[in-house]
């Protein structure tokens, strides 16, 4: 039974979290990154408790949730280093000059104030309740209240009392961070709502994340709200790799395509390329490969259903041709895999055609001409991942379609799938819109901190009053721009 959060608990959970903004906004970015790490600390020795909760929760594989824990104390870890490292800060300092009356300038990054986040469903460590969202939020100097996924309200739960704990062990406020649960939308919208909240993070459907989009710009003082809500991720394959590769690059697709039962925001769902022989054979393996496909449970009842809907949708419309499918009998949410062909006449004007099938199913296009690749690229909305599966010679072919992909996405491939998401500085996992909500910030990586914080610039202060990131002596010791120089040197230099 999941309990319905009051709108007093609410209440009472924003004014905790705007009394410990006040609080956070005194703690160094080096306290900032103990606390992280200190949590790193908790997640790596839960044990099975957690493991067996997320297993029957969401179906997800022991090895799966394994590998993920690792990853959810690797990004509190990496995000930690840094916060400390002081990157975000992104201080700046223009000295005085008397001689050309010009004061002292000094300018750098806080955290914007308290946060609500909404946990996933499909990563319920990673991207859930302590994800990589509420470890940038914290990082930035940001309370965070988490709205639970109701899909695995045990998960969240062991989760919350880690940072709870950690919270407590610090002796730092109690609205640090908060646990949210419900089913309810009006929970979501009250929380955004609130006029004490000053931004969002959400990752789940274009639906879900447009609607909380449009209640925070609705409010009387807009808030930003950072959602990644999904995307078909397309994959341009070209004709000189296809001619040679076409069996090995059927094998790779269906692999990805079917990764997870195909429950990951970077699911290619569309394979596009030229009609012909080499996509013939592509075809013909595909038809081999996804027999091999095993069908497994979904996250929940309710991703099932969906995809089921829009599957059939999909697979009834005018002018489209079912060529592979795993055809498993079976019972209760089991994702079977299908991939429907279609030409790219039908799929530039049919949009039901270009809208993402969350599961194991995915659309080949045949297009008649390099002209038809192109408008394609033209017509396509924002996404996070788009591939290109070529050799050199292709890329030197085909430079007018690759400059028209790179303004449809976040990350652009050259060969190989784009499922699984690295945890690293270089990764922007966030795409022009619908994909994303703010395509300038990524959600993975430590620059997901960037999306939590504001610049404050400081004119002619007196040295003790300023905080430590400005401060002439460094004592953070920090890559500071000093005049347009960037060092980590301290200023001998008096200010009144």
């Amino acid at each position: 039974m999941i309990e319905e959060a009051s709108t007093q608990n609410i209440d009472r959970r924003i004014q905790l979290a705007v009394e410990a903004f006040q609080f956070l906004k005194n703690t160094t970015i080096n306290e900032r990154a103990e606390f992280m790490n200190a949590v790193a600390d908790q997640i790596e020795a839960l044990g099975d408790e957690l493991l067996t909760a997320a297993h029957s929760e969401t179906s997800l594989p022991l090895a799966r949730l394994t590998g993920e824990k690792a990853r959810t104390a690797g990004q509190w870890r990496s995000y930690a280093k840094a916060v400390s490292a002081g990157i975000y800060t992104e201080a700046r300092i223009d000295l005085s000059q008397p001689e050309k009356q010009k004061g002292d300038l000094r300018k750098y990054n806080v955290g914007i104030g308290p946060v609500v986040v909404f946990g996933a469903s499909n990563f319920p460590f990673a991207f859930s309740t302590a994800g990589g969202d509420t470890a940038s939020a914290i990082g930035a100097g940001c309370p965070v209240i988490i709205k639970a996924h109701p899909a695995h309200p045990q998960t969240s739960q062991i989760m919350a009392d880690v940072i709870t704990a950690t919270v407590k062990a610090f002796g730092w406020p109690e609205g640090i961070f908060s646990h949210i649960t419900g089913k309810s939308y009006e929970i979501g919208a009250y929380l955004i709502q609130h006029p004490d909240i000053q931004a969002v993070a959400f990752t789940g459907s274009f639906n879900g994340g447009k609607a909380l989009f449009d209640i925070a710009n609705r409010r009387d003082n807009p808030i930003p709200v950072f959602a990644e809500m999904g995307s078909i991720n397309p994959v341009f394959a070209l004709q000189y790799l296809l001619e040679t590769k076409a069996e090995v690059l059927a094998k790779e697709y269906i692999a990805s395509l079917t990764l997870g039962v195909g429950q990951f925001c970077t699911n290619p769902g569309v394979f596009i390329a030229l009609k012909g022989k080499p996509l013939d054979r592509f075809i013909n393996t595909l038809k081999v490969e996804i027999q091999n496909v095993a069908p497994a449970h979904m996250l929940h009842k309710g991703i099932f259903e969906s995809f089921e809907k829009n599957k059939n949708t999909a697979i009834a419309q005018p002018n489209v041709e079912l060529i592979a499918s795993a055809h498993t009998e079976t019972e209760g949410s089991y994702g079977n895999a299908s991939v429907i062909t279609t030409s790219a006449s039908n799929f530039m004007n049919n949009p039901v055609l270009s809208e993402e099938v969350f599961g194991p199913f995915g659309i080949v296009v045949a297009c008649e001409t390099d002209e038809e690749l192109r408008k394609i690229a033209q017509q396509l909305k924002g996404q996070l991942t788009i591939t290109i599966a070529a050799t050199n010679e292709d890329v030197r072919d085909n430079s007018k379609l690759i400059n028209l992909l790179k303004d449809k996405c976040g990350r652009l491939l050259f060969n190989g799938m784009p499922t699984g998401v690295e945890v690293v500085y270089g990764m922007q996992h966030g795409g022009p819109f619908p994909s994303t909500t703010d395509s300038r910030f990524t959600s993975v990586g430590p620059d997901a901190v960037k999306r939590f914080v504001r610049p404050i610039s400081f004119q002619n202060w007196p040295d003790e009053f300023l905080p430590e990131e400005l401060k002439n002596s460094n004592p953070l010791q920090i890559s500071r721009m000093v005049d347009g120089v960037r060092n980590s040197e301290s200023l001998n230099i008096q200010t009144t």
